[in-house]
């Protein structure tokens, strides 16, 4: 009988032991490889890029370039100090996010107008599935 609860335990913990090294295998690849420093500069520097181009193929002046930068930035600010809040449940972030994309949004059609916010919306959309297709 106690060879039999041995034998039980052991396997048990065997059983345990494999479970736990795959479970820490499958989370490990599906985890984004971390960039490099020159990786990230790369990156920023081709989404400033495409910003420019953006702004410029919108037809947009000199002032209105600035000032939509100036509402991006502020935008990125705000969702990177919510993105750093603990207090908040993810429901309150997500909440919190939409709100920040609604003003942004609204700040830009206010910038631009409405006829150069769509084809501004419209040349992001086409070099975010480029970048995705990368």
């Amino acid at each position: 009988m106690k060879a039999r609860f041995l034998l039980l335990a052991a396997f048990a913990a065997f059983a345990t032991t494999a479970n736990a090294q795959q479970a820490a295998s499958a989370s490990t690849e599906t985890a984004k490889p971390a960039l490099t420093k020159e990786e990230k500069a790369k990156i920023k520097a081709q989404q400033e890029q495409d910003l420019a181009e953006a702004l410029k193929k919108a037809g947009l002046s000199d002032t209105q370039q600035q000032a939509v930068r100036e509402a991006l930035d502020a935008a990125n600010k705000l969702n990177n100090e919510l993105k750093a809040n603990t207090a908040l449940t993810d429901e309150q972030k997500a909440e919190e996010k939409k709100k920040i994309s609604d003003n942004k949004n609204a700040k830009l059609k206010e910038i631009m107008g409405e006829d150069a916010y769509r084809q501004y919306n419209a040349i992001r959309k086409e070099q975010k599935a480029k970048a995705a297709s990368n």
